[in-house]
């Protein structure tokens, strides 16, 4: 068998619109790179590294998985060796989930390719099929850009959606009623929406709580209202609001998960394949919030491409009836490319339908390499 190679890079695409949040304004997508070759098969892996999520930056996480190569090339020849690496290394893959996602996303399209199987037949999951429904996730803009890109989701059919929130009662409360009005005038008074404060009120559960109360509106859950990780905290404020807490930063491990199962509270958990270490460690979340039957939505960093957009749907499969969002699938409607064909994107009504691609579902991920632009 010839051997293992794997390589290591940073890459950066222009997005062709900045996106606005409480916790940083982004116009560049930012990922770490791998290809994982054997012989003739190469295998492509991305990871989003963001300081405000994990603490990982890009350099850092490029520095972590380039010290990682040489062990893998020489442990790690199949999906069994990668489990047991995995494994092994669990605190450490804890500290750098975008970075191991990078690693672990390529290893996994090549194995499968190799096989010629999709990289859900390799690990015993039904194939990927059908329809994908995405949420249209709305930036925290001004009032003028905010109102022409809730037309523009609109126009194009979508129900579902996530709102970003600044803290500023009044223009938070325009947003929302705005929203609603829109959509009302264009015959879909049941839109469902949810809101993202991005960890906007840390250290400040009192502020949180009160800011909620006064913010009237159909939202079916608040994500990351305080600082990540303070599982008590937003316990508290979910049973004294009576709404779910959607966990975004604060569901990184199998670890975070357990510290609820003493919590009372509405939870929903937010789960981004990048931030939590790759598709293997995912589904090992799915399977835990299956048996406590909490609703999942499958969550994507702004600037991600089809490799991270294929692997949510993977997730979202696994998660099957519990599945209540699905975020992404962006593609190059915000990137200013993308590096794999086809690029996964959502269409109409926020759908993407496999069945419109020219897409190889029994080969890996499935998605080719292509030039960048001049």
């Amino acid at each position: 068998m010839p051997d293992l190679r794997i390589s290591a890079s940073a890459l950066h695409i222009p997005l062709k619109t900045s996106f606005k949040q409480a916790s940083s304004v982004r116009d560049t997508g930012e990922s770490t790179w791998v290809v994982a070759r054997r012989g003739d098969v190469e295998g492509y892996g991305e990871g989003c590294p963001r300081p405000y999520v994990t603490g990982e930056t890009v350099t850092g996480a490029l520095v972590w998985a380039k010290q990682q190569l040489a062990s893998l090339q020489k442990q790690v020849t199949d999906v069994t060796s990668l489990f047991s690496w995995m494994e092994e290394r669990r605190a450490e893959i804890d500290r750098n989930p975008a970075a191991f996602c990078a690693l672990e996303t390529a290893l996994l399209d090549l194995f499968a390719q190799e096989r010629g199987q999709s990289i859900e037949a390799l690990l015993g999951l039904s194939e990927p099929e059908g329809v994908y429904q995405y949420t249209a996730v709305v930036g925290d803009g001004d009032a003028r850009k905010f109102s022409g890109l809730i037309q523009r989701y609109l126009e194009w059919g979508f129900t579902d959606f996530k709102l970003k929130v600044n803290g500023d009662l009044a223009k938070d409360q325009q947003k929302l009623s705005s929203l609603v009005e829109a959509a009302n005038a264009r015959g879909l008074p049941n839109i469902r929406v949810r809101l993202d404060a991005n960890n906007l009120w840390a250290g400040q559960e009192t502020v949180a709580i009160t800011y909620l109360k006064q913010l009237s509106g159909p939202f079916l859950g608040i994500e990351e209202p305080i600082a990540p990780l303070k599982a008590a905290a937003l316990s508290r404020i979910s049973t004294t609001l009576n709404q779910a807490i959607i966990l975004d930063e604060s569901l990184c491990t199998r670890q975070n998960l357990l510290e609820y199962d003493a919590l009372p509270g509405l939870f929903i958990a937010n789960l981004k394949v990048s931030r939590l270490g790759g598709v293997l460690r995912s589904l090992e979340l799915v399977k835990l919030l299956r048996e406590r039957n909490w609703p999942i939505i499958v969550g994507a960093h702004v600037g991600e491409t089809s490799v991270l957009t294929r692997a949510g749907m993977l997730v979202a499969r696994a998660a099957a009836d519990q599945l209540l969002a699905q975020e992404g699938a962006f593609g190059t409607i915000l990137l200013d490319y993308d590096p794999l064909s086809p690029s996964l994107r959502f269409g109409a009504a926020g759908r993407l339908d496999l069945r419109e691609y020219k897409f190889n579902k029994t080969t890996g991920w499935g998605l080719t390499l292509v030039d960048p632009p001049d």
